[in-house]
């Protein structure tokens, strides 16, 4: 809850006090969160012409002397103590989308005097939002891997062979001649094989020798002209 406490007998005179020392805090957080963030202080006392302070007035097209917001004044007539609205979204009659939060001033007897409010444009925020949620995007009807990017020959061949074992999906130690054919084949279909050293590099994580490579691939070879 925020609250303005008054001096007794100099209600009127301290009340002006107190919102001019807020007008000065309006103009700073004007300057300091910038064009696209309004900062509104108003004085219900005269809901036709509430805005003493105001900073970045354009966001809204209001400035000083302008009247106070319906949603102001449905806050402050409730019956409830609630003096914070944070975070809602709103439309300005310019057409801009506003972020906005209200904060009620209290007096020392809980009397509703006055408001602090702020208005940030997120209007080209959204545009940006909107972009990047397309940029995004990815389509649920497709078939969706983690893509690796090697940067060597060597991280290449480890990339592919990984790859290759993922299709049997069981240890070097308890493949059969299927699954080795099927590993081979594989990598002969992506070219692996014209990659110089690729053979040894195969053989040995095969845990065969460099002629058994030679004998699948003729294999392979063999079967695809049949």
């Amino acid at each position: 809850m925020i609250k303005i406490f008054l001096g007794y007998g100099r209600a009127e005179k301290q009340m002006h006090h107190t919102l001019g020392t807020l007008k000065k805090i309006v103009e700073g957080l004007g300057k300091t969160l910038g064009r696209n963030c309004e900062i509104v202080l108003h004085d219900i006392s005269n809901p036709d012409s509430s805005i003493i302070a105001i900073a970045n007035g354009h966001v809204t097209g209001r400035n000083i002397g302008s009247p106070a917001t319906d949603f102001l004044l449905d806050l402050a007539a409730a019956p409830n103590e609630n003096d914070m609205v944070i975070n809602y979204f709103t439309k300005a009659s310019n057409g801009k989308q506003l972020k906005s939060s209200t904060f009620l001033l209290r007096d020392e007897k809980g009397e509703v005097i006055g408001a602090l409010c702020i208005n940030i444009d997120i209007s080209q925020l959204l545009g940006v939002k909107d972009f990047v949620d397309d940029l995004l995007c990815i389509d649920e009807t497709e078939n969706n891997a983690m893509e690796n990017f090697p940067n060597n020959t060597t991280e290449f061949l480890q990339m592919m062979i990984d790859k290759s074992l993922s299709i049997v999906n069981k240890p070097v130690e308890f493949q059969t001649k299927e699954d080795k054919l099927k590993i081979v084949a594989y990598l002969n279909k992506c070219r692996v094989f014209k990659i110089k050293g690729a053979v040894d590099f195969v053989a040995k994580t095969l845990k065969v020798s460099r002629y058994t490579i030679y004998n699948y691939l003729d294999e392979i070879t063999a079967d695809e002209t049949t």
